[in-house]
């Protein structure tokens, strides 16, 4: 079970560009670059262990972690399997790694039960003279807008979101917990409770060896003296030949980290689902679902640009925000009607896990405020 853990070390100021994704609250961390990979085909990345599920859920060969010398701290004790994102796809490149203009077409879920091609008359209606040909799915009518509309506008203007989001994930900046209750080596399991948790600054590299002790984020935890009081919570997913399935939804954080500020993204209906390795310390083809409603997601995104300036606002307002807009290719209750006009962003996000341990309880985060104009 868990256990309540006292916190002493303060979250340090965001230098670098980085992604990363929690229920209800979000995380600072500090400057770093490289990358950690790990691919669908099972491999280890740089310096970490490597018993991940494959395309074909196989998992690839143990190893031995790197990172900082020293005495390990001890992680709290936990009756399950713990995995943290060590990889995450955002639309840009494809699980195997490979960049293509299509990627986003592997993430995703299929939202509101269509699936849109040449024929949107069971559509909601487009935004201020946006193409209907912005919106079609991808196979099995993965709804996923964000990866197909804006990730190609956001990556024109600054570096590859998904390049600085493993960045800062390859450095310990931040990741995402998955905590699989009382979970052993069961390839079946028909309910499961998950707890997702956000992963504050690990103060190092990951070794990925099973012993990095990701501290858990305040905001994740409906009361932070209590680590088992996840904000996320699937109380029914299930395992399905190792494949594991959150079997329902939640609304969920996405906090986007642009020059050193915490952006809070409200994904809602979200859903998710991975593929574990046979002896659970690892996964791959994690996929991560749902929606942000678009003009939450405008403000969201607007409090970069006014840090950078009212030249960045004026910008933003006139250029970028109208692009966003134009993704809009959902209604804001994830569904659609052909009457309405779409007001929500299908998003869709892959990922890959390896084994950590649970470590303690963050401090609180301050946010930055909209400074435009």
């Amino acid at each position: 079970m868990l256990r309540r853990h006292s916190v002493g070390a303060a979250i340090t100021t965001l230098t670098v560009l980085a992604l990363a994704i929690y229920d209800q609250g979000c995380s600072a961390s500090t400057e770093g670059s490289g990358s950690v990979s790990v691919s669908a085909s099972g491999s280890g990345g740089s310096g970490g262990a490597s018993d991940v599920a494959s395309s074909s859920g196989v998992g690839g060969a143990g190893g031995g972690g790197g990172g900082a010398g020293g005495s390990a701290p001890s992680c709290e004790p936990y009756d399950g399997a713990v995995l943290a994102i060590d990889e995450i796809f955002l639309g840009a490149n494809g699980f195997d790694g490979t960049k293509a203009s299509d990627a986003w077409k592997e993430f995703g879920f299929d939202l509101d039960g269509q699936t849109t091609g040449a024929d949107t008359s069971k559509h909601c209606l487009p935004v201020m003279g946006g193409a209907t040909s912005a919106f079609g799915d991808g196979p099995m009518g993965r709804d996923n807008s964000f990866g197909r509309n804006v990730l190609p506008a956001v990556n024109a203007l600054v570096p590859p979101l998904d390049q600085q989001a493993n960045d800062a994930i390859s450095k310990g900046q931040f990741t995402q917990l998955f905590a699989f209750e009382g979970l052993g080596s069961e390839a079946n399991v028909d309910k499961l409770t998950t707890r997702v948790f956000g992963g504050a600054p690990l103060g190092k590299a990951p070794a990925w060896n099973g012993g990095d002790c990701w501290p858990l984020l305040h905001e994740t935890l409906t009361n932070p003296a209590d680590p088992a009081s996840a904000k996320t919570l699937f109380v029914d997913s299930k395992i399905v030949n190792n494949r594991w399935e959150s079997n329902g939804t939640r609304d969920f954080v996405l906090a986007l980290n642009v020059a050193g500020i915490t952006v809070p993204i409200t994904i809602y209906q979200a859903r998710m689902s991975a593929q574990l390795a046979p002896t659970h310390e690892g996964g791959a083809l994690g996929q991560i679902g749902g929606y942000v409603k678009t003009e939450e997601f405008v403000k969201s995104v607007r409090v970069v640009a006014g840090v950078l300036g009212q030249t960045a606002c004026d910008a933003f307002d006139s250029v970028l925000a109208n692009q966003i807009r134009r993704a809009s290719d959902i209604l804001d209750d994830g569904t659609q009607d052909p009457t309405k006009t779409c007001n929500a962003i299908s998003v869709g996000i892959g990922f890959t896990l390896r084994k950590v341990g649970l470590g303690d309880v963050a401090k609180p985060v301050t946010l930055l405020e909209d400074a435009c104009n």
